[in-house]
């Protein structure tokens, strides 16, 4: 399949590499140029802007920090939105709320454009192992079109349901049962009385 991928970060560049082991043929983009160096090497395409990793491709991820980098590159003027053919499909990776995540099926939509979430549990070996925890939402008809992406990058796929940002709620709760689970072991062996032997 062919697949532009944005955001080459710690997690990306696992998920990347992992799509390209699978066979797919990759056009990627990091607002660091250096990190897309590898990737080259590895047979991908480097885009000069987002909207050249996502001219063309059947499906374009998108792997970035927060809100406001998932607008900036699928947004302003040259990106992804004015890029992306109609029918292709953007899936978004990143762990974003879900105003934006409404905004982005809305855009897409007017575009005949295709939207879909698939947040991830996992570090970034987890990544690079292609053993991510995938939690996708949307359109049945383009979960099943991209299942086989998300099989290459993860170890396993949960459906959250048909409204994109199910899989953002799903996401955003499960990060802070985590960071609970955290505090409460911190809490727990911080009172601990410290034993002397």
């Amino acid at each position: 399949m062919k697949v532009g991928f944005v955001g080459l970060g710690n997690m990306g560049s696992g998920i990347a590499k992992n799509l390209i082991k699978a066979g797919h043929t990759l056009t990627v983009y990091n607002r660091t140029r250096s990190r897309t160096e590898e990737f080259r090497r590895l047979g991908a395409k480097v885009g000069n802007t987002p909207g050249e990793a996502a001219s063309g491709a059947e499906v374009v991820f998108t792997m970035l920090a927060d809100d406001h980098a998932v607008e900036s590159v699928v947004f302003d003027p040259g990106n992804i939105l004015e890029s992306l053919s109609a029918g292709a499909v953007h899936a978004s990776m990143s762990t974003i709320s879900m105003a934006l995540s409404r905004r982005l099926v809305a855009a897409h939509g007017e575009k005949k454009q295709h939207y879909i979430t698939t947040p991830v549990f996992g570090r970034p070996d987890a990544a690079a192992a292609g053993k991510l925890f995938v939690v996708v939402a949307g359109s049945a008809d383009q979960i099943e079109r991209c299942r086989p992406l998300l099989e290459a990058v993860g170890q396993k796929t949960f459906v959250a349901g048909q409204e994109p940002q199910a899989a953002n709620v799903f996401k955003l709760a499960g990060n802070f049962m985590i960071t609970a689970v955290i505090e409460s072991l911190a809490e727990a062996f911080a009172s601990y009385p410290q034993v002397r032997i």
